[in-house]
């Protein structure tokens, strides 16, 4: 299965469903979160693609890109950024700090004072390949 295809997205978000541990550590971050993951050919990927959903019960769940103004929280960066942070390659605080992953839209407060949910979802999403 191909990381940032529907097929992906939508086991991702099944799996984050049955997640318990995502579940609670979710509880109160209520939100929308979007993913814009931008083409990159190194990663093979040769289109943007927006992946979002409602943390932390993942419903509703959209594959694209809804408008800035219908989400809380987006994070943009190329697919190759993600594919390293959902792999354990590179970690999303030091991603997000040193600016290869862009906080679009959102307060980096919401991320850091919800951090267990944001690493679970890491470890669900490096799971789902």
């Amino acid at each position: 299965m191909k990381m940032f295809s529907k097929e992906w997205a939508n086991a991702l978000v099944e799996n984050l469903k049955k997640n318990e541990d995502f579940q609670k550590k979710g509880k109160g971050f209520d939100s929308n979160f979007q993913f814009k993951v931008l083409k990159d050919s190194k990663a093979n990927v040769t289109n943007d693609i927006g992946i979002g959903m409602w943390f932390p019960t993942c419903d509703p769940f959209w594959y694209g890109t809804k408008p800035d103004t219908e989400v809380d929280i987006i994070l943009e960066a190329k697919a190759g950024i993600f594919a390293e942070v959902f792999s354990g390659k590179r970690n999303v605080v030091m991603a997000l700090t040193m600016g290869t992953i862009k906080l679009k839209k959102g307060q980096l407060t919401k991320l850091t004072g919800n951090l267990g949910a944001v690493n679970q979802f890491i470890k669900v999403a490096s799971e789902v390949l």
